[in-house]
Order: C-alpha cells, then structure tokens, then sequence
C-alpha cells in the first residue's frame, strides 16, 4: 500500500513541478489567489463531533487561509456562541471565515419577495453589525440560482409554457419569474444589511455553476443588484470552465461582470465514492490546480474538509479531504487524511511559491 500510494504521489508532485512555479507567476501568496475549503461547523454533525479548533488546524495545515462555512438564520440564533468560538479559534490559526449567509425565510421559501427582503436584511445587518471588522466578505445565499430555474410546466417570461427539461441556465428568460424574485429579494437583503452593518465589508454572489449566467444577467443588468465578487461553482462532470463543451471560455464570459471571479466550490462530483480516493487527489493535482492558475480566477475553495460517511451512499458522504469514524460513546472523530488532502496541500504549496518579485493583485 505505501508503495502504491508513493508512486502515486511522485507522479503528481512530477505534474506540479511542471506547471507550478510559472503558472502561478501573476500572484503573491498573501495578495493573489485565495486558498480555501469547506465545511459545515454550524450544521452537520461530524463537524459538530469534530472540535472546531481541530477543523481550523486541518485548514492551517493545507496551507489554505480560508473556511468557507454555512451561517443560516435558524442555526445562528440557536447557537450564537458556537460560531463566536470558530471565529475566535480561526483567528488564533490565521485563518479567515467565508460565511455562507441564509435568512428565514429565504428565497427558496413560498414568502413574499418583500417578506423575504425584510428577513434577509435584518439578518444580514445583525451578523456584519457583530463582526465588523473581524469578517471582511460574506457570502449572500447559495445556490440560489438553482431553485429559480425554470421546470416543466412553468411559464416562462413572455408567456410560453415551458415544456422541456432544466434549461442550461445561460439565458434570463430560463428563471420562473416568482422564484427568480424570491432568490433576488434575499441577496439584495442580505447585501444592504450587510453594507448597512460594515460598509467596509464585501459582498460575494454565487451560482451552483454550469452556464447560469442568465441568473447573474438579470441581477446585474436587470436589476442593478450590487454586489462586489462573483462566485461559482464547478463539478468534474462540467469538465474544462475554459473550455466548455469545447467552445466556450466561462472564465474569459464571467469576467465581463467586472467583478473578481471565486469559485467557492470545486470538487470532483461524488468525491472519493466507491474507494477511489486516487480519483479524486488526481483531480485535486490537475484539474484544480488548472483552475487556480487561471489568472482570471481569483479564489478556489475545495468542497469540502470532512467526510460525512451518515448520509450513505449519497454524494455528500465521501467528498471530504479526511475520513472520520465513530469512536466511543458513538461520537465522530478524524480517522485519517486522504491522498487527497495531501494533494492539495501540494497545490497550495505550489501556489504560494510565486516567483520572486510577482506583482500582487
């Protein structure tokens, strides 16, 4: 086994030294391209049983100074002090907190935009009023995007009855008007009580990825939604972001919003499932490591820190960089690091070795 794993990690480390030092020239490791991973601290209950200190220093120890975490209404005035203490734990590693903010109700509930807008704001003036200064970017909503999208049946804007499948998201007109208005109402709620609360502090948009400009042309062409970066999501499945569908260069398209262009989740779709860790430590090492050298991306997050082996089979249980298993008293705790983890750590290493004199951004 340790012979297998060795030559696998030669052939990786191999690729880096390749593409390493002069693919990422354009960036200074505190300035330039930001490093980061996810994790559900607030929601799950692996990383519940997992102590928060810990997370933070598995994050410390990628190398990536950045957790990107989710902080909705509900859960953030259940337990207030939970995320004060992963905030202060953070601080103490160096390590600085992406929330990913959800009001109640939101944008995917059946309330009125304008219901929703009042939620959201409230909520969003509170949390950055909290943490002025110590949280720099949030995060409005995720993946909102997705639940506005036009379905069967839905009419669309100029009156059609919709009558194929999901669209591909490019288009304005692929949004059902109602969930289209919901999902707007809570990140224009979200970023006014945030800007209101720490007018310092920037505001991030994301979408779950693919060609779902159309969502982000509405918000900003449309609608003149503010907001300060772009952030978007991208799977194995969706193959090359410079190349999709061998035509089109999303990063060259994005980048036209003017706006610094994250992609605040990426991963190999299912992650390790099925015992193929090798899988995905070898997308970790090429295809991240591609995306991170685009100098039109500013920000790669990796989905995600821990595994979450309680929900099955599903995707959600073996997209983790570390394994967990249940110890004594039932409780999670890390068992061990995937290949993958070391992978990024590879890629990050890689990342901040920009050559001297690199122009920051």
């Amino acid at each position: 086994m340790f012979a297998v794993y060795s030559l696998f990690f030669v052939k990786y480390l191999l690729r880096l030294l390749l593409i390493g030092f002069s693919i990422f020239s354009l960036r200074a490791a505190e300035d330039g391209l930001r490093w980061g991973v996810n994790g559900h601290p607030l929601t799950q209950v692996g990383y519940f049983d997992v102590p928060l200190a810990a997370q933070v220093a598995l994050v410390g120890q990628l190398g990536a100074g950045w957790y990107r975490v989710d902080l909705g209404a509900g859960d953030f005035a259940a337990d207030t002090a939970r995320f004060d203490e992963l905030l202060t734990d953070a601080e103490k590693a160096g390590v600085r907190l992406l929330p990913v903010l959800s009001s109640s109700p939101g944008g995917r509930s059946a309330a009125t935009p304008a219901e929703i807008h009042e939620a959201a704001l409230a909520f969003g003036r509170a949390v950055a009023g909290r943490y002025r200064g110590r949280i720099t970017h949030w995060e409005l909503g995720n993946e909102l995007d997705a639940a506005a999208l036009v379905r069967k049946g839905d009419a669309t804007r100029d009156g059609r009855i919709w009558a194929w499948g999901d669209p591909d998201g490019s288009r304005p007109e692929d949004y059902e008007e109602g969930r289209y208005q919901r999902a707007r109402a809570e990140i224009a709620g979200l970023g006014e009580g945030v800007r209101a609360a720490d007018p310092a502090a920037r505001t991030v948009v994301d979408t779950s990825g693919w060609l779902h400009y159309g969502f982000i042309e509405r918000l900003v062409a449309e609608d003149r939604v503010p907001f300060d970066v772009l952030a978007w999501h991208w799977y194995s499945e969706m193959g090359d972001i410079t190349s999709v569908q061998g035509r089109l260069n999303l990063v060259d398209l994005l980048r036209r919003y003017g706006k610094p262009l994250w992609l605040t989740e990426v991963s190999r779709r299912n992650g390790s499932a099925g015992g193929d860790g090798p899988g995905l430590a070898d997308y970790v090492s090429t295809s991240v490591a591609r995306m991170g050298a685009n100098p039109g991306i500013s920000a790669v997050f990796l989905y995600e820190l821990l595994d979450e082996p309680y929900f099955g089979e599903a995707g959600e249980s073996h997209y983790g960089l570390v394994e967990v298993a249940r110890g004594d008293g039932g409780r999670w705790s890390v068992s061990r690091k995937k290949a993958a983890f070391d992978a990024y750590r590879c890629v990050i290493a890689a990342g901040r070795a920009a050559p001297e004199g690199a122009a920051p951004r």
